[in-house]
């Protein structure tokens, strides 16, 4: 029996629609799980976890905040995942013209919900934004070109942004408890050993005040992909790290300006 090439492209949509479905619904409870988690361990001071959400006591803001995180975290999984049916679809097309069976056809197409094959994102030659974090550690919003492809499996980019999405959303419980609290400055906290990005490892122990321009570029500097580094009040007491003690940290890490490079480097 021949292959039914439209017969595959309804099942392929419903497939995804369906991962989609059970993605969002996913996202959702962890962004919530970990957005209260954020709060709570903001208050008692606790360290991060990841559970059901206990109540519905937020505030209009607190669920707005939520729900916007969760837009935009499952926007980037939607993306993706239309990337990854196009790339099946056209995989498929090809098979099928060389004349595969179908068993052949199922085993790749079963390869890529499985995470076994890379899905390639190719954006070579396009722009994105990113921050930049200059010699005197100020920070701004660049543009750049992109110059190789992304490769991930579904499985695997959904985890990421998975995680990306829970640090974000706990980082904002937190920062919410912290500014109703009455502190509205933070400290960048973290380590600054071999997996450290250079240019967070300068930025520990800078300090910014939520709702400014640096703060918020400093932030999104926090969500990049399996940054370590967090956000801490800044109480003006005894109980906050002395700047002395993360100024010696970075010095003993070897990160030094890289004049030649316009940029933070490790030596």
């Amino acid at each position: 029996m021949p292959f039914n090439l439209t017969t595959f492209k309804k099942t392929l949509k419903s497939a995804f629609s369906k991962l989609e479905k059970d993605q969002s619904e996913a996202l959702a409870v962890e962004i919530s799980a970990n957005f209260i988690a954020g709060q709570t361990a903001a208050e008692k001071h606790k360290s991060i976890k990841s559970a059901e959400p206990e109540d519905d006591g937020l505030t209009d803001e607190e669920k707005a905040e939520i729900a916007t995180l969760t837009a935009l975290y499952l926007g980037y999984i939607s993306e993706f995942n239309s990337r990854a049916q196009a790339q099946i679809l056209a995989r498929v097309q090809e098979l099928v013209k060389a004349g595969s069976s179908q068993d052949e056809i199922q085993s790749y197409v079963d390869s890529v919900f499985l995470g076994e094959e890379s899905i390639v994102i190719d954006n070579v030659g396009k722009e994105r934004k990113e921050i930049y974090v200059d010699e005197n550690l100020k920070l701004s919003e660049v543009t750049r070109t992109v110059e190789k492809p992304f490769y991930s499996s579904v499985l695997a980019y959904a985890s990421l942004i998975g995680t990306i999405a829970s640090h974000t959303a706990y980082e904002k419980g937190k920062e919410l408890y912290n500014r109703a609290q009455g502190y509205n400055r933070w400290v960048f906290v973290g380590p600054a050993d071999e997996r450290a990005r250079p240019h967070h490892i300068v930025l520990i122990g800078e300090r910014f005040t939520w709702g400014t321009e640096q703060s918020s570029y400093a932030e999104k500097i926090l969500q990049e992909p399996r940054c370590r580094h967090r956000a801490v009040p800044f109480y003006n007491d005894g109980r906050d790290v002395k700047k002395e003690v993360w100024d010696k940290l970075k010095k003993e890490s070897g990160v030094f300006w890289n004049e030649p490079l316009n940029k933070w480097d490790i030596k």
